[in-house]
C-alpha cells in the first residue's frame, strides 16, 4: 500500500501546488515589477517636486527686478540733474529699503551707475534690512555681473551663476551663497545710466532642498559642471574654481552616471548595482532654457525596493504555509484511502489462512465500505459452507 499512498501523495501535491507555483511565480514577478516601478516613480516625483519648489521660489525675482527698474524713484534717479541727485538717491534708498523689508529674500538690492559704482545699496542680514552708508559703497566694474548686465539692451535680464558672495574681492565669511539678477537702466534719451541688481539669498531655496532629504539617502544639488551647491557633507560644498576650489565634484563621486545626470533635461532615474539615482533639472524663469543646476537623489536599492522585498517575503511565507498545509492534508487524504485497503488486505490474507471468525467491518459509506461488506458476506458464506461440509 505504500506505493499507492506515495502515488496519491504525489498526485495531491501536484494538483494543489502546480497552480499555486505557476500563479505565485507569475504574481511575484508582475507585482514585484509593478511595486518597483511605482517606487522609482515616487522617487522621480519627489525630486521633481523639490525642483519645482526651487523654481517657484525664484519665479518672482525677475518681476520684482522690473518693478523696481520701472519705479518712479528709479526713473528719477537716471534722469536727475546735478542738483536733483541727492533727493533722487534718498528716494531710491527709501524704495529699496521698503522693498527689502517686504520681500525678505534679497541679501542686497543695489543701483550701480554706468561706471560700476554702487550709488544705492540696501543689505539684509539677520532678518534686518538697512541702507549701507555711502562711505562703504564699492565699485563693482570689474565684476562679471556688472559687465554682463551693462551690455544688455532695454528690458534685458542677467541671471548669474549661483556662487559665493565676495566683498572687496574675497569670499565673504561666513559663506553667503547668492544668485544675482540684473537689468540695465536708461534715461529718457536712451543713454545707459547703470543697473539695478539683486542678490537673492540662496540659503532660502537651498534649505528647501535640504529639508526634503530623508534618512538613508543622499540628496544633493549640483551645478552644470557637477560642483556641489548642497551636500550633507559640508566639506564638499562650493568646490568649484570660482568658489572654494576644493575639487569635490559629483563627477568624481559618481563617474559612471555623471554624464547622463548632468545632460538630462527632464526628471528621470538611473539604476545602478547598489543605488537608484534620480535627478531633476532646475530651470530659471520656467523657460527650460537657463539651467541653474540639478537636484540628485541617491538611494540604496534596498531602501527604494523595500516594499517590493517585503511583498515577496510575505508571498513566499504564505506559499510555504500553504505547502505545509497542503502536505498535511495530502497525507491525511492518502491515509484515509490506503488505510482501509491495508485493513482489507490483511483481513483477506487471514481468511486465506483459515481465520473465518474475525468480523470484517469498516465504518465508511464509500466503495471501500461496500468492499468490506462484500468480503464480510464472503466470510459468512464460507463459514456456512464449511459448517455444512462438517455435518455431512
Amino acid at each position: 500500500m505504500s506505493k499507492i499512498k506515495n502515488k496519491l501523495l504525489v498526485a495531491f501535491i501536484l494538483v494543489a501546488l502546480l497552480p499555486l507555483l505557476s500563479l505565485g511565480a507569475y504574481g511575484i514577478y508582475n507585482i514585484t515589477a509593478t511595486v518597483k516601478a511605482n517606487s522609482i516613480s515616487k522617487l522621480n516625483s519627489k525630486v521633481s517636486l523639490v525642483s519645482s519648489k526651487v523654481e517657484d521660489f525664484l519665479k518672482g525675482v525677475a518681476s520684482d527686478l522690473f518693478y523696481l527698474k520701472d519705479s518712479t524713484s528709479a526713473k528719477q534717479m537716471v534722469n536727475a540733474s546735478a542738483d536733483e541727485v541727492t533727493g533722487a538717491i534718498k528716494s531710491l534708498e527709501d524704495d529699496f529699503l521698503a522693498f527689502s523689508k517686504n520681500k525678505k529674500i534679497y541679501n542686497q538690492i543695489r543701483y550701480l551707475n554706468a561706471d560700476g559704482k554702487e550709488v544705492v545699496r540696501v543689505d539684509r542680514n539677520n532678518d534686518k534690512s538697512y541702507v549701507v552708508p555711502h562711505s562703504k559703497l564699492q565699485n563693482k566694474k570689474s565684476r562679471y555681473y556688472f559687465a554682463d548686465t551693462a551690455k544688455l539692451s532695454e528690458g534685458g535680464i542677467m541671471i548669474s551663476p549661483l556662487d559665493l558672495n565676495r566683498e572687496k574681492g574675497k569670499i565673504e565669511i561666513p559663506l553667503r551663497p547668492v544668485i544675482r539678477y540684473g537689468t540695465p537702466l536708461f534715461d529718457r534719451n536712451q543713454q545707459f545710466k547703470g543697473i539695478v541688481l539683486f542678490n537673492v539669498i540662496a540659503k532660502k531655496f537651498l534649505d528647501i532642498v535640504r529639508e526634503n532629504a530623508g534618512a538613508n539617502e543622499l540628496l544633493v544639488f549640483i551645478d552644470d559642471k557637477g560642483n556641489y551647491y548642497l551636500n550633507p557633507d559640508a566639506e564638499k560644498e562650493w568646490g568649484g574654481k570660482r568658489d572654494q576650489n576644493t575639487g569635490a565634484n559629483f563627477k568624481k563621486d559618481f563617474s559612471q552616471v555623471a554624464g547622463q545626470v548632468l545632460s538630462s533635461k527632464m526628471a528621470g532615474a538611473v539604476p545602478q548595482q547598489k543605488n537608484i539615482i534620480s535627478m531633476a533639472p532646475v530651470f530659471l524663469n520656467g523657460q527650460g532654457v537657463k539651467r541653474l543646476g540639478t537636484i540628485v537623489d541617491v538611494i540604496p536599492n534596498k531602501v527604494v525596493f523595500a516594499s517590493a522585498t517585503n511583498f515577496r517575503n510575505i508571498f513566499l511565507a504564505i506559499g510555504l504555509l500553504v505547502l505545509v498545509v497542503t502536505l498535511a492534508i495530502s497525507i491525511f487524504l492518502a491515509g484515509s484511502i490506503t488505510k482501509p485497503l491495508s485493513y482489507l488486505t490483511e483481513a483477506t490474507d487471514k481468511m486465506s489462512k483459515g481465520d473465518l471468525k474475525t468480523t470484517i467491518s469498516l465504518n465508511t459509506k464509500d466503495e471501500t465500505g461496500q468492499l468490506a461488506e462484500a468480503i464480510e458476506r464472503l466470510r459468512k458464506s464460507m463459514n456456512i459452507f464449511i459448517t455444512r461440509l462438517t455435518k455431512k
